[in-house]
């Protein structure tokens, strides 16, 4: 990554983005500097000492069933300053990140678009949308699986013998492709400066999720699901959500995303009664891979 003021990001991006918690200098850092699948690759541009545009690629290995390897961009962050609009500066900004998406060495970019920036992708820029994943609430279903929980705070991850529990290397990809993830990764990923997550472990599965807050009803919702034991898949989520709705207190789980390892149960939800749908795009630097995606959920990008 180059010697790009975070200060100034964090500025321009919370003037667009206006959010509750802003972003911190401590978050780009982490986000983009500290990956141990690389820097981030960013599209920005500058103008009289202020950063008026921003697309980060955060980089992130693919893999199929026969051992083929991609290196994408996850792209986060797209930003054009408010008073710098009307001017072309999203395509400028695009093609800044494909310049240095192929200067970092990446294959391509994953684009995690709402229905609002999606088309621009697609109709303006030529990217590729790919089938929508489901956003549901899951089922539950009475169990007699024990989940140990972890609330991750402060240090304790580092501590945390995430190998002990996981065999990453035991994982078998089916024939799309899916995000690999090894003990140092999930570290960093679950380092999120001021996140809130819990770890619940059982013989079967290692999972991750928070809990959020949407007008006073308390929804746990599950962020990412690694499976213990490969022989025993695909296995019922519904067991697990069962454990997970207990210690969250609620009867509520929500899932978005696909996982070949898990039979994801449950209520689909329709796009139109979603508040924010979220869309999947790609777009290849050089050879148009005939990319498909086998596996991805929550905590493979920065939704939370």
């Amino acid at each position: 990554m180059e010697n790009l003021d975070l200060l100034l990001t964090a500025n321009l991006l919370n003037n667009v983005f206006k959010r509750k918690a802003s972003i911190s200098v401590e978050y780009l850092g982490w986000q983009y500097q500290k990956n141990p699948a690389g820097s981030a690759c960013i599209g920005y541009l500058l103008e009289e000492n202020e950063q008026i545009s921003n697309y980060a690629l955060i980089p992130k290995i693919f893999e199929n069933n026969l051992g083929n390897k991609l290196a994408l961009g996850v792209g986060v962050d797209l930003a054009v300053s408010p008073n710098s609009r009307g001017k072309g500066l999203f395509r400028k900004t695009i093609e800044k990140s494909y310049e240095a998406g192929i200067k970092g060495n990446l294959d391509g970019i994953l684009g995690v678009a709402n229905s609002q920036s999606s088309p621009r992708m697609t109709e303006a820029m030529g990217w590729r949308k790919l089938p929508s994943l489901d956003f549901r609430f899951l089922k539950l279903a009475r169990s007699k699986i024990e989940l140990e929980t972890f609330r991750l705070e402060g240090n304790e991850l580092k501590k945390f013998p995430l190998e002990e529990f996981c065999d990453f290397k035991t994982f078998v990809h089916p024939s799309g492709f899916s995000p690999i993830w090894n003990a140092e990764l999930l570290k960093w990923r679950l380092a999120r400066p001021e996140a809130n997550y819990y770890l619940h472990v059982s013989e079967s599965a290692l999972l991750v999720t928070t809990k959020v807050s949407i007008g006073g009803i308390k929804i746990a919702v599950l962020l990412k699901t690694f499976p213990i034991n490969p022989n025993e898949v695909p296995f019922p989520i519904s067991p697990l959500a069962s454990g997970i709705a207990k210690y969250h207190k609620t009867p509520f789980v929500a899932y978005w995303g696909k996982n070949h390892h898990f039979k994801m149960d449950g209520l689909k939800i329709p796009r139109k009664f979603q508040p924010s749908p979220l869309d999947l795009v790609v777009h290849f630097f050089e050879t148009n891979t005939n990319f498909e995606l086998a596996e991805f959920e929550l905590l493979d990008f920065d939704a939370f």
